[in-house]
């Protein structure tokens, strides 16, 4: 089972960053303004950080018979009300395009800063697809920020930055640390100082950009006296093999006596100096994992157990790091979204399996278990060429259909599932083609399999066929949603049943009411209560048709559950998806719902 990102990174040290995000930025804000020199991305032409002069313009030598004459001040006329534009602000920068399906610019419409600055914390990572999408949308568009202060006057200058500094901060924790570094270097710079400044280098390491990183570690204020500086100057000077410079670094950090729980012996291991790397990641972890990477070293032992996302997205596409770490990374990596699926297929198809692996997968895949067995599988899937071979290679390889990984590695795998035709032949496997297609959201080519299911696999497939299809699904049976879900044998079914129902109706597809009459029992299928504080501001800003308050409380509302872990829930939320207008989005949760759900 996976540990989530939302309830691990809490006690892990590298989770320091996304806490320091949040205190870092905020300056950002005049309330808290610093004064002094903005954060600069490029190096500076001398070692002092001294602000460039104003340009003066070119003198125009005008004589004085041709001089021109001064024009008069403009004065409005008394009967114009002149109103002065105010300037652009920073919490309404975002980083998609249009063709990212960014949210509308009214988004913040309606709903209270207060509201904001409270809720935008509570976003955490999710498996679902579709939250991980909303997430990122919400985070990363651009639109106008709220228009009053915590206590519901009209905002000033004082609250410019806040809202930008949340988002970033959290676009890091859901693993997007790329687009939180692209949305910071957006920003005007209003004094952040080196807190703000390590931030963005930090950032830009996580992202992979470390030419970015050691352009703001190169051009900082001198004047900041902090270790981190230094140590990115000896990683900078290390990553460029500079090892005369970064071995005297050391020295002068060693002469402060600055605490040294394993950073040298990376810098050296970085250089190609044998040494014994540490057993636990030194601190800063941003620049012990460049040096590792550089080092081609692997994490130490148990690192990527609970690991933050965007250190699990650094690893995954850290091209130094071992093949087996990088395929465990990407696992979890793209499970909650942080990678997109197509990096899983690359990490599964980079895997070296031996000729052993190759034949008897099946057997090689059971024996190493985890990410290695899944590799074995999937590598040896994309090798097979007899369709029915390949089919059941996948087959395994997608594993258990409830589980966490499901939707990563269903997405994971897409390419090669289209590739298998459906046949007689492979009826045994119809059902499980069926609902990975559905999970794909291919409705036309899910229902060529489901027609080749036997009656039992067909009916049990019919919920989450009408999830993903609605009308154009299947006819329902003359049987019970409870007889679909499994039977009266299976003490889950109730529940499913109830689950299907909820969602569908959500939907706007209600299943007939005589299939319905066996959960009339109010004690047949117990779905335990929501909790009704969060529900309440969930209904609340839905009815006020406030879109970026009804996506900020359906993450509250959530909280570190998933999404198939109270399905009333589930289905209030698709419910308000639909009725904020956005549909599809409803309709792929309850998709993501119903397979959580184990439909």
């Amino acid at each position: 089972m996976l540990a989530s990102p939302a309830r691990s990174a809490r006690c892990r040290p590298s989770a320091r960053l996304a806490a320091a995000l949040a205190l870092a930025l905020l300056p950002l804000g005049a309330a808290h303004a610093q004064v002094g020199p903005p954060v600069r991305l490029a190096p500076p032409s001398s070692a002092a950080a001294t602000p460039p002069a104003p340009a003066t313009p070119p003198s125009v030598t005008n004589s004085p018979a041709t001089a021109p004459a001064q024009p008069r001040p403009w004065a409005p006329s008394p009967d114009i009300t002149v109103n002065q534009l105010s300037a652009p602000s920073t919490d309404a920068l975002g980083v998609l395009g249009p063709n990212d399906r960014p949210l509308p610019p009214t988004l913040w419409q309606g709903t209270s800063r207060a509201a904001a600055e409270a809720l935008i914390p509570r976003i955490k990572p999710s498996n679902s697809p579709t939250l991980q999408d909303l997430a990122f949308r919400l985070l990363a568009s651009s639109a106008t920020p709220p228009t009053d202060d915590k206590a519901g006057n009209p905002s000033g200058p004082a609250d410019t930055g806040a809202l930008l500094a949340l988002r970033a901060e959290r676009l890091t924790a859901i693993g997007r640390p790329d687009s939180a570094l692209a949305l910071l270097q957006q920003a005007p710079p209003a004094g952040g100082g080196q807190d703000a400044a390590r931030v963005i280098a930090d950032l830009a390491f996580l992202a992979g950009n470390t030419d970015a990183a050691c352009a703001t570690v190169q051009g900082r204020d001198r004047s900041w006296q902090a270790p981190y500086w230094d140590q990115a100057t000896v990683t900078c000077q290390a990553l460029a093999g500079q090892a005369d410079q970064a071995q005297l670094g050391l020295d002068l950090l060693r002469e402060a006596k600055v605490k040294d729980d394993g950073f040298s012996a990376l810098v050296l291991k970085a250089l190609g100096i044998d040494g014994k790397p540490p057993e636990n990641l030194p601190s800063p972890e941003t620049l012990s994992l460049a040096l590792l990477e550089k080092a081609q070293l692997p994490l130490p032992k148990k690192a990527l157990d609970a690991a933050p996302l965007a250190i699990l997205r650094a690893v995954a596409l850290g091209s130094g790091f071992p093949a087996d770490q990088r395929l465990v990374a990407a696992e979890k990596a793209a499970a909650y979204g942080a990678i997109p699926a197509e990096r899983l297929t690359e990490a599964y198809l980079a895997t070296e399996i031996s000729d052993e692996d190759r034949e008897s997968p099946l057997n090689r895949a059971k024996a190493a278990g985890g990410a290695r067995g899944r590799a074995i599988l999937f590598r040896s899937a994309h090798d097979a060429s007899q369709p029915a071979a390949k089919a059941n290679l996948l087959m395994a390889f997608l594993g258990d259909a409830r589980g966490e990984l499901y939707p990563a590695l269903v997405r994971a795998a897409a390419g090669l599932i289209t590739e298998v035709p459906p046949s007689a032949d492979l009826k045994s496997v119809a059902p499980d083609f069926a609902r990975a297609l559905y999970a794909l959201d291919q409705p036309k080519a899910a229902g060529a399999w489901l027609e080749l299911a036997s009656p039992e696999g067909q009916t049990a497939l019919l919920p989450l066929a009408h999830a993903v299809a609605g009308d154009a699904a299947p006819a329902w049976s003359g049987q019970t949603l409870v007889d679909l879900a499994g039977g009266k044998k299976d003490t889950a079914a109730p529940r499913r049943a109830a689950s299907a129902a909820l969602l569908l109706a959500a939907e706007g597809f209600p299943v007939p009411d005589r299939m319905l009459l066996p959960l009339a029992d109010a004690n047949v299928a117990n779905l335990g209560a929501p909790a009704t504080g969060p529900a309440a501001l969930l209904a609340t800003a839905a009815a006020g048709q406030r879109l970026g308050g009804t996506l900020l409380a359906l993450f509250a509302t959530l909280g570190d559950q998933g999404i198939g872990a109270q399905p009333v829930t589930a289905a209030q939320i698709v419910a308000t998806l639909r009725q904020a207008g956005l549909a599809d989005d409803a309709r792929r949760l309850a998709i993501d719902a119903a397979l959580a759900e184990g439909l």
